[in-house]
């Protein structure tokens, strides 16, 4: 059911009251009293106000990789593509948080190694998820103004030079990323080869 303003938490907003206090007081709803806000143009407290604080501490909580991915300059459609956030909710967490909107060519200006640490999640055992952009279904990221695979970029980083072929995880995890966990032609080729050995040879040294 579509939110519906109230004229009791109107009252409480002229007041000054937070919306922590508001819910707990009037049990109502976070968008209750953000209609209500819009509805009777009450305007949001300022940031340096004891409401404004509460206020940004609470999106923190709520948003916080949007929190995050908003003071690391990546572009809407990114944030999106990552957390699921809808433009009004990013355009509102930006107005909250005072996050100025980037230049145009911050984007340009961001290393490689910058892209990766701003995107790669790790989680679980020694594994790491992409959260940024994808060109079709492969990871990629943009630095120095150029387009580059994450994946290979990561495999780089982690093995100090560049992958020889394709790159592909050498773990049971769909679209890990970790470095570790990425092998490239010549890898796999070692691994073929000491596998050979293994089984003409066997232990002996």
């Amino acid at each position: 059911m579509t939110a519906q303003p109230r004229e009791d938490v109107a009252a409480m907003l002229r007041a000054g009251a937070t919306y922590r206090a508001i819910r707990e007081q009037l049990g109502v709803s976070h968008g209750v009293i953000r209609k209500t806000r819009i509805v009777y143009e009450i305007p949001t407290p300022r940031r340096s106000s004891p409401q404004g604080a509460e206020l940004r501490a609470a999106t923190e909580r709520r948003y916080p990789k949007v929190a995050e991915m908003l003071r690391a300059g990546a572009t809407h459609r990114q944030i999106t593509a990552a957390t699921g956030a809808s433009a009004p909710t990013l355009v509102r967490v930006r107005r909250i948080l005072g996050v100025p909107v980037p230049p145009r060519n911050m984007r340009s200006t961001r290393t490689i190694a910058e892209g990766l640490a701003l995107y790669t999640e790790p989680y679980g055992d020694g594994h790491a998820r992409w959260t940024g952009p994808y060109a079709g279904c492969k990871p990629h990221l943009a630095a120095g103004g150029r387009r580059y695979s994450a994946r290979r970029e990561a495999f780089r980083a982690h093995h100090g030079r560049p992958p020889a072929g394709t790159v592909r995880a050498s773990c049971e995890e769909a679209g890990c990323i970790a470095g570790a966990h990425l092998t490239d032609q010549t890898i796999r080729d070692e691994a073929h080869l000491d596998a050979l050995y293994q089984d003409i040879f066997g232990d002996t040294p």
